[in-house]
């Protein structure tokens, strides 16, 4: 398989899952589509300069995160919540109670306030807990993956996720919706 026969295989395979990522970091849909067109972007130039990529997974979630690491480094000043609270309600927010029965509205009620707490759970999370327990659980990136997106030891990764999953844990109980 030639370099532009793997490349697109790699978009196929991990395009929707980079966008996952980068969405549950930047909080920002139309954000995380730019952040990951540009993902894709760098990877082609790197490509197109002779480089050979022994792992497509692992480049592309390392580019993504130095992306969204710049991201981040830009935007200090306004909070993730303050944004959210700018950008007004979801689609979510609203239940149609006419197309299910009266279980699956309140299973998909508590599903939702379930997701949220996770969501402001993981966002009181530090940043290095949270980058690994998102790509372990929410991308199924191995520790050893992880490990070489992040340019750390597979064991360093292992103990941060451990250490992200109590903390975790510990937000999940006190986090109100």
């Amino acid at each position: 398989m030639d370099a532009g026969q793997a490349f697109t295989k790699a978009y196929e395979e991990y395009a929707d899952a980079l966008f996952r990522h980068c969405y549950f970091r930047v909080s920002n849909r139309e954000r995380a589509l730019e952040l990951t067109q540009e993902t894709f972007m760098k990877t082609w130039d790197v490509i197109t300069q002779g480089k050979r990529i022994e792992n497509h997974k692992a480049f592309l979630f390392r580019v993504l995160n130095n992306l969204i690491i710049d991201e981040y480094r830009k935007k200090k000043s306004p909070s993730l919540d303050a944004l959210l609270e700018q950008e007004g309600v979801t689609e979510g927010n609203f239940i149609d109670l006419q197309t299910g029965s009266l279980e699956e509205e309140v299973e998909k009620i508590e599903l939702n306030l379930q997701s949220e707490r996770l969501e402001k759970a993981l966002k009181e999370l530090p940043e290095s807990y949270r980058s690994v327990v998102m790509m372990r659980f929410m991308n199924d990136l191995r520790p050893k993956e992880i490990a070489s997106i992040l340019g750390e030891s597979e064991n360093a990764v292992s103990v941060r996720i451990n250490r992200g999953v109590k903390k975790l844990r510990q937000c999940m109980a006190t986090v109100q919706v």
